[in-house]
């Protein structure tokens, strides 16, 4: 097609048979309910973009390993998929997604995919983090953690040694809310990561210091910690963004300490079914300004120090119950604590 793209969107098997004919296709997008992906995809030989996303796919054929040419490939399916180790032929990739649920017995080779600057749904059980160590260019990794197939001390060491990584997502897929993580082994060296989100179960967070300097945001769910976060959290300098949410914090009280969380603008809490207690010295958090509250049922006050968060520009909050509502409301007995704040959602 001299250098034509063309996007082809398939909905069945039979209509990807016709299209394996059309060689000269280089972007490709699949959204069907076939089950078995058709071995004749191989003849593809020019695809440059392959999505299955939330396509119902159970099984990959081993010819995909000669889509060599691919640069972005998408195996996000709607299915529990089986599929052979067929990626390390694929030197071009520059964008990966693996399927969330995989077969128990799915062994994937990586290390071949130097050119990777995303990948998604990684997972420890499946493949090895040795492969990662030489993806130099990673900007975005998101890993399925697994403590069967892998240590946190092993996956921090081959984490450390990418120095371009600037978003990262672990999570432990199988939600057992068992502890999974000691975090003794945890320490990520990686100096320009900005965004971190941790969802695996642990009794605590490490210290600040196995932290990356840099860090800019950070969201953590499902981590079932004992111990109150803020006291490890408040100490990054250059934080923007924190969201505690899902039981990430299982405890009963909180304390933001004077000085805390110096460049902090956006705070949220979510679904911390036992949290009691939250205490605001003054002089914490100066620039935040925006601060969610949702689903915490057991929380019955806000923080007489939070009237000192003089940036504050908006409050979302759900309240639970309406005598915690008259109080907060216009006239209500600690109205004085969120009176300076221009935009109030409180329901």
């Amino acid at each position: 097609m001299n250098g034509v793209e063309s996007v082809v969107y398939v909905e069945s098997v039979e209509s990807i048979e016709l299209s394996v004919a059309m060689t000269e296709i280089i972007i490709f997008e699949a959204q069907f309910d076939g089950g078995e992906l058709p071995s004749s995809i191989g003849n593809l030989i020019h695809l440059r973009y392959l999505s299955l996303y939330m396509a119902h796919v159970t099984h990959l054929p081993s010819s995909m390993q000669k889509l060599k040419l691919l640069i972005y490939l998408n195996l996000f399916v709607d299915a529990r998929c089986s599929m052979p180790n067929f990626l390390k032929k694929m030197r071009e990739l520059t964008t990966l997604w693996f399927p969330l649920r995989i077969h128990d017995k799915v062994k994937m080779e990586l290390s071949n995919l130097v050119n990777l600057e995303t990948l998604e749904n990684f997972s420890t059980e499946h493949g090895s983090v040795c492969d990662i160590q030489g993806m130099t260019r990673f900007k975005t990794l998101s890993i399925s953690f697994n403590d069967k197939g892998c240590t946190m001390e092993t996956l921090s060491s081959s984490l450390s040694e990418l120095r371009h990584l600037e978003n990262l997502n672990i999570y432990d897929a199988y939600k057992l809310y068992a502890p999974i993580v000691d975090e003794e082994g945890f320490c990520f060296d990686c100096v320009n990561l900005k965004q971190l989100k941790l969802s695996v179960c642990m009794p605590r967070l490490p210290d600040a210091q196995c932290f990356p300097f840099h860090l800019r945001s950070i969201t953590l769910r499902g981590c079932c910690l004992e111990e109150d976060p803020i006291l490890i959290l408040e100490k990054f300098l250059h934080l923007y963004d924190v969201n505690l949410l899902n039981i990430s914090f299982c405890g009963k009280r909180m304390v933001c300490s004077s000085g805390g969380f110096p460049q902090l603008h956006k705070l949220e809490f979510g679904g911390l079914a036992e949290w009691e207690k939250w205490i605001v010295e003054e002089g914490s958090m100066p620039f935040l300004q925006t601060l969610t509250v949702h689903n915490c049922g057991k929380l019955m006050e806000l923080p007489d120090g939070l009237r000192f968060v003089t940036f504050l520009e908006e409050l979302d909050m759900n309240t639970h119950t309406l005598k915690f509502w008259n109080k907060l409301s216009i006239g209500g007995e600690e109205y004085y604590k969120v009176q300076h704040i221009p935009l109030l959602n409180i329901i």
